[in-house]
């Protein structure tokens, strides 16, 4: 189970990276997608510019779409983060380059 995001560090720095969408309309009511993503994610952060550096996760969902009175709605969603770490702690902040 994860943390719910206002349970976050407020000085938490996130990005997700969301690439390849694959939607599969199973029928008329029904659809699902895969969607593979990238995690960016450090604590400390006050503001600026960051050097690059590695994701934190990388994985992929995979959902289910169901169609209720005209509207796709999301029925369920698994996640799956193959590749994953800790999260960064900057000991030193960086200004703005």
């Amino acid at each position: 189970m994860f943390a719910q995001p206002g349970s976050r560090p407020a000085d938490r720095l996130s990005r997700r990276r969301m690439t390849n969408t694959l939607v599969t309309v199973v029928s008329a009511t029904t659809a699902t997608a895969t969607s593979y993503l990238a995690a960016y994610r450090v604590d400390g952060y006050v503001d600026g510019m960051l050097p690059p550096r590695l994701p934190a996760n990388i994985g992929h969902y995979e959902d289910t779409f169901q169609q209720v009175n005209g509207d796709w709605l999301l029925a369920s969603q698994a996640v799956f983060l193959p590749f994953g770490g800790g999260t960064e702690h900057l000991s030193t902040v960086p200004r703005d380059a």
